[in-house]
């Protein structure tokens, strides 16, 4: 029987020394996983005070536009945002619908005259903004000395706020399938205060 000698691998190839070398050597960085939508974490406040816990949810300054967009404009689609006289940037309003969503204010639901839209609305968390919005408009309408919102709207507000408001709330409540019953009245005579 003949033997045969194995081919050798060739030698390795010289690696160059020196900072650059690292670049050379370092091997292609693994394929990002797809993204999931995680539900929003329990996060940490910087204190539970009313007024902080509203202004980390709606204190920016693009928030309460898209709010009043759609309280007041009407407007339920992503472009129609985009069209605001502020001209608000697409990331940074990707950004905040995406928070108001996750923190209840605002409902995204597919369109369902094109399915790669989507169409927002408010929850009733986020028509709970109306006298919040309203008393914004009436501020600057006191301390600004131009504004353009419509006189008729304006003096409607001024005139009888309440009724402005609740109107809006209304206006802007989801209906809801399911009506909710009425608890029976129960004789208060026979009932005593325990605290115990």
């Amino acid at each position: 029987m003949k033997r045969t000698a194995k081919a050798s691998p060739p030698p390795p190839a010289p690696r160059p020394s020196g900072p650059r070398s690292r670049l050379i050597r370092a091997e292609a960085p693994a394929a990002k996983p797809p993204l999931i939508k995680k539900p929003a974490p329990d996060k940490t406040h910087r204190s539970l005070c009313p007024v902080n816990l509203t202004l980390e949810q709606i204190g920016d300054s693009w928030t309460m536009l898209i709010i009043r967009d759609l309280m007041l404009r009407g407007h339920t689609g992503y472009q129609a945002f985009l069209r605001s006289e502020e001209r608000i940037a697409t990331n940074i309003l990707a950004d905040r619908l995406s928070r108001l969503e996750q923190n209840g204010l605002v409902v995204k639901k597919p369109d369902p005259a094109d399915a790669r839209k989507f169409i927002y609305s408010l929850t009733e968390k986020g028509a709970d903004l109306a006298p919040l919005l309203v008393e914004l408009a009436l501020y600057s309408i006191k301390h600004e000395r131009r504004t353009d919102m419509p006189k008729d709207v304006v003096a409607e507000m001024q005139r009888n706020k309440p009724v402005f408001v609740s109107r809006l709330v209304r206006a802007n409540t989801p209906k809801s399938p399911i009506k909710r019953r009425k608890p029976e009245p129960r004789e208060a005579a026979d009932e005593t205060l325990s605290l115990f």
